[in-house]
């Protein structure tokens, strides 16, 4: 009996066992049958499909790179240092940038990419400036007076330009308005004009740009036909002064009319010669007479020019101290209304 119980429970163990191996083997046969049917159903890519999906990824490369590098600078970036961070052209370079701000122009997010005089710079967009001045401490911009900007303009429609240039022009002395303009950060010293003193030529900065929103110089508005043929004029005469060139043509006029009084003098009469050595000799008391009154004429018209400076620097003085008044109270209102949520 004992081995018949025992032969009955070997047939259904074996059983079992059969069974469950014939339903892994058809588990396995319908696994196979499906990734049969998903390889079947995978799209196949062609070789130029291929090229094309590779580009795709090295251009999105090109420019998470890009963007990386404008976060971490900060600043403007030329197309010289993206290339080199690119491992690439300059002309590449460029057409990655270009498809990077096109990117973040059609976004309209937070962030913009902009580009002021060949470089780019990542900034933030115009329409969160109303939310960021809530918390960024920003800091006091420069108060710009008439005078300032009168100066300014000059520089940026002229430049580079030197500060003898920009007084002919304004009719005034413009030391104190320059020195501010440079202590602003919105125009430096870009060289030296190759004349006796080597004076100073100024022009704008990229901060200029970046503040009046200009993308670059050839962005500036135009100006009128006759106010640009003026400023030539003006420059053009300050450079010849400053280059010497104006005494020489004095001294040609001079050589001609010379020239002039003898030629009449050889046609006229010999009784006429006579008599013109005499008038000659009346007239040397008063060109005596005439030198000696400039010397007192210069004193006073230095004492004079030197008043007009003070004058105007006081002037100009005045008016910032005005408008930064102004603003100050400006901002305090400002600050009051947001204080009180009744107004």
């Amino acid at each position: 009996m004992e081995e018949n119980e025992q032969y009955s429970l070997k047939e259904e163990l074996e059983k079992t066992l059969a069974g469950e191996a014939a339903e892994a083997l058809r588990d396995r046969d319908s696994v196979e049958e499906k990734a049969e049917g998903s390889r079947d159903k995978a799209p196949v890519l062609s070789l130029q499909e291929e090229i094309e999906r590779e580009d795709a990824l090295s251009l999105q490369e090109e420019e998470d790179l890009l963007e990386a590098l404008l976060f971490s600078l900060g600043r403007t970036v030329s197309l010289e240092e993206m290339a080199i961070c690119l491992h690439m052209g300059v002309d590449g370079a460029e057409l990655a940038a270009e498809r990077l701000r096109k990117k973040y122009e059609e976004r309209q997010g937070g962030l913009l990419i902009r580009k002021l005089e060949g470089k780019y710079q990542m900034v933030s967009h115009p329409k969160t400036y109303d939310a960021l001045i809530r918390v960024v401490k920003q800091s006091r911009k420069p108060v710009l007076s008439d005078v300032h900007l009168e100066t300014l303009s000059i520089i940026a429609y002229c430049q580079p330009v030197t500060k003898a240039e920009v007084e002919r022009i304004r009719g005034v002395k413009s030391d104190h308005a320059v020195n501010r303009l440079v202590e602003f950060g919105l125009i430096e010293e870009v060289g030296r004009l190759d004349a006796p003193g080597r004076p100073v030529l100024f022009g704008t900065t990229e901060e200029f740009l970046t503040r009046f929103g200009v993308d670059s110089l050839a962005s500036l508005p135009s100006l009128p036909k006759d106010l640009e043929k003026l400023l030539e004029e003006e420059v053009t005469e300050e450079l010849k002064d400053s280059l010497g060139l104006e005494p020489e043509k004095e001294e040609e006029t001079k050589e001609e009319k010379a020239k002039e009084p003898k030629e009449e003098k050889a046609k006229e009469p010999k009784e006429e010669k006579a008599e013109e050595p005499k008038e000659e000799a009346i007239e040397e008391k008063p060109e005596e007479s005439k030198e000696e009154k400039p010397e007192e004429t210069k004193e006073e018209k230095e004492l004079q020019e030197a008043a007009d400076e003070a004058e105007v620097e006081a002037e100009e003085i005045a008016e910032e101290i005005a408008e930064e008044t102004a603003e100050e109270s400006t901002e305090g209102q400002e600050d009051a209304k947001a204080l009180d949520p009744e107004q």
